[in-house]
């Protein structure tokens, strides 16, 4: 019965409705030191201005998540296709509004240019930092606040249903004067755990990543 469903893809129940979005985790090497690169995004903008991001952003008509973050990257750092060494689609983020697929890559010849149309500067932390310092997470406690318009008449216990709210993590890493949090904090501690987990990256080892551009 119901052959034709044999051997179907799955996917995630209501993940139409999600904005899809793509961000990159940019490594450089500076210094003979492996970084990972941040932006600052400038103050003139509405949206989350002055906070610290990876390049990334929403995703184009008939682009892959891939080909988003690579669109992206190219346009807010200023550099070719050819500088961007793609190593490995990350974990994917799910926010409450918004899908966001992770990339994790190694920029060739980068010379920290930006576009400052919606940046104010980048800046480099040493991923050394990101495997020796843990970040501070702090829980923030979800809410249901019902529609008043819901049929609360053909719902068990009515306006006093029991509805279930939840937590969530929130993580703060800090870097000299830099706050790096939200989104941007907890991508960047799963990808710490990725690389430690699944690549088997140690401190110890982080010197031997060097010089290997492109490789």
């Amino acid at each position: 019965m119901f052959e034709e469903l044999q051997g179907r893809e799955v996917s995630s129940i209501g993940e139409s409705a999600f904005r899809n979005y793509a961000v990159m985790v940019p490594l450089v090497e500076k210094d003979g030191e492996i970084c990972v690169l941040f932006e600052k995004r400038s103050m003139k903008l509405d949206r989350q201005p002055g906070e610290i991001s990876f390049p990334g952003g929403a995703r184009d008509e008939g682009e892959d998540s891939q080909e988003n973050a690579v669109r992206e990257t190219m346009e807010e750092l200023l550099i070719g296709r050819d500088q961007i060494h793609v190593i490995a689609q990350m974990d994917t983020l799910f926010t409450l509004r918004d899908k966001v697929s992770v990339y994790l890559c190694q920029l060739c010849g980068y010379q920290m240019t930006f576009s400052k149309d919606e940046t104010e500067e980048v800046f480099l932390v040493p991923l050394r930092f990101f495997m020796e310092t843990p970040a501070d997470i702090y829980m923030n406690d979800l809410y249901i606040k019902p529609d008043p318009k819901l049929p609360f008449d053909k719902i068990p216990g009515g306006e006093n249903y029991g509805w279930r709210g939840g937590r969530s993590r929130l993580y703060f890493y800090y870097y000299k004067d830099y706050v790096i949090w939200g989104m941007t904090a907890c991508i960047m501690n799963h990808v710490v755990e990725i690389l430690r987990e699944e690549a088997g990256l140690t401190v110890e080892k982080l010197d031997s990543l060097q010089g290997s551009c492109g490789d």
